[in-house]
């Protein structure tokens, strides 16, 4: 029985997971490290319960003896007195002048702070502003550190740390992020809070320097107060020295010394091994003696009330219904509620380190106008947020799929796929492709959205894989044989071989001596070489014999097929580089990566510019469908639309709406130049000399050379033709008079009248119909083949589209 390799490779993984060594333990210079840590850390707990409010005083030379706190660390804490006044005066101008100072401590007081103040108790979400230098706190010097009592690596040297900040503005962004906290670790209406700070500055790249603050929460008030802790700045411990008040001091150090020593007894468990679980590195990796040094910071944030909805009950301004809100948010239980309000906050930073003060720009310093402080959703609102637009995406997904499956059915022949750039389908395909490679990594990262992401990558994996590639590759197999007969022909060309000039006027060659079939009339272009100029192509094997042959000699190890198999490969290899390009242009500068990202929508949404192109160079028209050229414009213009013009996008792209009028401007600018070329020919306002020659469909009709460009058939309609009703030639000939400058011609496909402007004999009329620009849509309505054969142009159009040959006389007819 033959064994299953399966089987096996499952059989010894199992055998490897059961028999594997347990995980070694720490080496022991490792373990003397982390027991130093564990040390240091029960003393910093230990001066924070020793301590009192106004303990820690720089102006009245009172430190602590921790980490940053002392005063041979040379940080610039004579300004913390300024910044916590500084501090107050937010408060007074947010809440009042009571809460700057004290905190309710009965439940009257804290019933009336809840009526006065609705705040959001859980801040889980994200908010967003502008960061200027603060102009009232100005007695800050620039410190002079001591690094070897800190510890700092000398391998820097003088390097400047980094998220230092040296310019007058910015822009800043926090993550709140309290959820699993709401009934954790709450003690006397405060409780813990982490953040994400994201702060950006000339200085930076990327995204701007990112950190994680850890800090307490005042539900009552809406204050936070939050800190970095590394080896050099004991933060976490210190943070209660920063409260405005004694009563703030009282209940963060109550939280902190409950919830601090709980983390000190899991890492001496070594249920969390880490060396510092208050760590500020943005991707929580351990900040050790050869990391960069880095300025650290203390972060003050006061939440605004909330301007609840009046239509509402007398209760809607207090915090209980609000309470109720955020817990549906939290816990959806069906019961339907208005759109929550965004948060609102002011903000303060103070680094002692480096020695600057921040603050978030908004009023009353600045207008409204200007800017609003940090404003920013909450996490709930952007999860269905995002739910909503993911659909709205899967739709457009849809419609994109539906576009594409009209195209690819009304290109259903060789005539037609020769009309289509081969690269206008390419880089529609690559958005596509790179719409479905960005969607699935998102939904791993957000399991809240999983399925949508997933949804929205499927069908971009659908519509890449299964409907543009096999229509690229149609296009392909079509073109394919095209290029190889032109390099055929200049080589041809090259060798010698006597081919008549384009410009040379083609003699028709005497009848063959051939029967002809009876179906056909005399040819007077039969067997005739005429050379319109135009691009040759392939025909199926029912209309080119030679076609065929040709493709049954071709080597089986160049086929078209094994090309496009290349073709196919390096179109994902092109894929990947912009994925992983695009990844690493987030570490970029803001500039750089603004330009990055401009620049590849630009290129991307310059699709139609391949397909103007080539309408140009092989003088077609009518290549695409209106509603698919008019449907994928709008459709792909959608994203760039939301995420450059709306300011509460769910990725938080900075608002470029300047780039997007470029865009859709640029979009729009191509499909007009389409619509130009369907009306008045591909090749209007370019120069002869700038293209190779191509046959003309519409040329203008010259009474006096019906040998070059008159159709057959065209005779002068004499008295006798219409005297005599029973003479022979009194049925209508082909072509009849109708007035000065016109004549009309039968169409032999509909059997209808055609309407043509003619230029009469000499030339000299130059006031003819025919010789004006102004009806070059009159010739539109007409085509004339080079065996001189009229039709109308949606006759002939429909026609081509399945056979590149005569109606009449089966002569091989260029493409259009």
């Amino acid at each position: 029985m033959a064994t299953n390799p399966r089987a096996v490779v499952l059989l010894i993984l199992l055998i490897l997971l059961l028999f594997s060594p347990d995980p070694q333990t720490q080496s022991l210079p490792q373990r003397f490290r982390f027991d130093d840590v564990l040390d240091r850390e029960f003393y910093a707990l230990n001066v924070l319960n020793h301590s009192s409010y106004g303990d820690f005083e720089p102006s009245h030379d009172r430190w602590l003896n921790i980490s940053g706190f002392r005063k041979s660390d040379g940080f610039a804490w004579e300004a913390l007195d300024e910044v916590k006044e500084r501090v107050r005066g937010k408060i007074e101008w947010v809440i009042d002048a009571d809460a700057a100072h004290r905190f309710p401590d009965s439940p009257d007081e804290q019933e009336g702070f809840r009526a006065r103040l609705p705040l959001y108790r859980n801040i889980s979400g994200f908010a967003r502003g502008t960061w200027v230098r603060s102009s009232k706190v100005t007695d800050v010097h620039t410190p002079t550190l001591n690094r070897t009592a800190l510890g700092i690596s000398s391998m820097y040297g003088n390097q400047p740390f980094n998220r230092n900040i040296t310019g007058d503005s910015g822009s800043v962004k926090f993550h709140f992020d309290e959820r699993g906290l709401e009934f954790l670790q709450e003690k006397d209406g405060v409780k813990e809070s982490k953040a994400q700070l994201t702060i950006h500055d000339e200085s930076s790249s990327g995204e701007g320097w990112e950190m994680k603050l850890h800090g307490v929460h005042f539900l009552e008030s809406g204050l936070m107060v939050m800190t970095t802790t590394s080896e050099k700045f004991a933060g976490i411990f210190g943070l209660p020295q920063f409260m405005p008040s004694n009563t703030t001091f009282n209940s963060s150090m109550a939280l902190l010394n409950q919830t601090i020593r709980e983390i000190i007894q899991e890492q001496k468990d070594d249920i969390r091994i880490v060396t510092n679980p208050w760590t500020s590195a943005s991707d929580g990796t351990i900040e050790g003696i050869f990391s960069p040094p880095h300025c650290e910071y203390v972060v003050w944030l006061q939440q605004h009330p909330l301007n609840m909805p009046e239509e509402q009950d007398d209760t809607s301004k207090s915090q209980y219904p609000l309470e109720s809100v955020e817990k549906e948010l939290r816990y959806p239980s069906g019961y339907i509620y208005k759109p929550p309000p965004s948060m609102k906050m002011e903000m303060l930073i103070f680094s002692p380190d480096c020695g600057f003060v921040l603050e978030s720009k908004g009023p009353p310093e600045y207008t409204p106008r200007e800017s609003q402080h940090l404003l920013g959703p909450k996490i709930e609102v952007i999860t269905n947020t995002g739910r909503h637009l993911t659909m709205i995406f899967g739709a457009v997904l849809c419609g994109q799929i539906y576009l594409a499956l009209i195209q690819m059915k009304e290109a259903s022949t060789p005539s037609t796929r020769s009309r289509i750039s081969f690269y206008t389908v390419a880089i529609l395909s690559m958005g596509d492709g790179f719409t479905a490679m960005a969607f699935l990594p998102l939904g791993m990262f957000v399991e809240s959205m999983f399925l949508n992401f997933l949804a929205v990558s499927f069908f971009a994996f659908f519509s890449v894989t299964f409907l543009d590639l096999r229509f690229l590759m149609d296009i392909w197999m079509v073109q394919d044989e095209e290029r190889r007969r032109q390099v055929r022909q200049q080589n041809a060309r090259n060798s010698g071989d006597s081919t008549p000039s384009p410009n040379t006027t083609a003699q028709p060659t005497p009848p063959s001596d051939t029967p002809v079939p009876a179906t056909l009339p005399l040819p007077a272009t039969a067997r005739r070489n005429l050379l319109s100029g135009a691009t040759p192509i392939i025909l199926p094997s029912d209309q080119d014999d030679e076609a065929g042959q040709t493709l049954t000699t071709t080597g089986t190890n160049d086929s078209p097929t094994r090309r496009f198999g290349a073709l196919y490969t390096r179109f994902y290899a092109l894929l990947l580089i912009i994925v992983f390009l695009s990844l690493h242009a987030t570490s970029w500068p803001l500039g750089l990566r603004s330009a990055y990202m401009n620049l590849l929508a630009f290129i991307y949404l310059s699709c139609w510019i391949p397909q103007i192109y080539r309408n140009t160079m092989r003088n077609c028209r009518k290549a695409l469908l209106w509603k698919y050229v008019v449907g994928q414009s709008v459709l792909r213009l959608v994203p760039f639309a939301y995420f450059y013009g709306i300011y509460d996008n769910v990725l938080f792209v900075e608002n470029d709406r300047r780039a997007l009028l470029v865009l859709a401007g640029w979009v729009w600018v191509q499909v007009w130049i389409l619509v130009i070329q369907n009306l008045l020919g591909p090749r209007i306002f370019v120069k002869k000399s700038w293209v190779p020659p191509a046959y003309d469909y519409h040329p203008i009709l010259r009474e006096d050379e019906e040998g070059a460009t008159m159709p057959i058939g065209f005779t002068q309609a004499t008295d006798a033709d219409t005297s005599s009703p029973s003479s022979p030639t009194s049925r209508r000939p082909s072509v009849v008079e109708k007035e000065k400058g016109k004549r009309l011609y039968d169409c032999a496909i509909c059997m209808q009248d055609i309407e043509v402007p003619v230029v009469l004999a000499g030339g000299a009329d130059t006031s003819s119909a025919a010789s004006l620009p102004a009806n070059i849509l009159a010739r539109r309505a007409y085509m004339v083949t080079p065996c001189r054969h009229i039709f109308h142009t949606h006759c002939l159009e429909g026609w081509m589209r399945y056979r590149l040959a005569c109606p009449i006389c089966r002569e091989t007819l260029p493409p259009l």
